[in-house]
């Protein structure tokens, strides 16, 4: 095991669930013990994967206006917005919103699936190259923060009814976070044991 921040060395072992451990030269911690069970964490990422295909199938969100009614997905929030001057804006909402969320989930059932059966999954090193780059660009809660935002300034000219979109968008905030920063030493354990 490698510190990041000091380079020094040290022995992978067998870690306690919850437990973290420390560099004894600068003090930064260099893993945590798992608490999710392999199969745990994949279960939690199928959850995912169920609540990122409601969010993006059911509508966002139902404005009336005098009478007029009107409600969106959030793939037809992002075509909107590409049919004007904000398509570079909607090239890169459809990335960090949908595309990289999605590509995420797809990398953790397809690593997780073969670590449930006791084996690594081919390719294992460049796909956790791939979800280890892809861990800063996915960014559901900051999509939920801004429509929640916009929820609120727009309910006092309109009336908005919260769609089942956003709820799969509230529970699916956190729960990225849980499955996309989950320590992988378990995995990479398992790794090397097959070598």
């Amino acid at each position: 095991m490698l510190c990041e921040h000091c380079d020094e060395v040290y022995d992978r072992t067998l870690m306690a669930p919850g437990a973290s451990y420390y560099c004894s030269r600068c003090g930064s911690r260099l893993a945590k013990g798992s608490i999710l069970s392999t199969s745990a964490w994949l279960a939690w990422t199928l959850t995912a994967a169920c609540l990122f295909v409601f969010a993006n199938t059911f509508p966002v969100a139902l404005i009336s206006f005098d009478g007029l009614n009107s409600e969106a997905t959030v793939w037809q929030s992002i075509s909107a917005l590409a049919q004007g001057p904000g398509t570079p804006m909607a090239i890169a909402a459809g990335i960090v919103i949908i595309g990289i969320p999605g590509f995420q989930i797809a990398l953790l059932l397809w690593m997780l699936s073969f670590a449930a059966l006791g084996k690594p999954c081919p390719y294992f090193v460049a796909t956790m190259r791939c979800l280890h780059f892809s861990r800063p660009w996915g960014m559901t809660e900051v999509f939920l923060l801004g429509v929640l935002v916009a929820i609120v300034k727009l309910s006092s000219y309109l009336h908005i009814v919260v769609g089942a979109g956003i709820i799969s968008i509230a529970l699916l905030a956190p729960l990225m976070v849980v499955i996309t920063k989950h320590d992988t030493e378990d995995l990479w354990r398992l790794y090397e044991g097959r070598q």
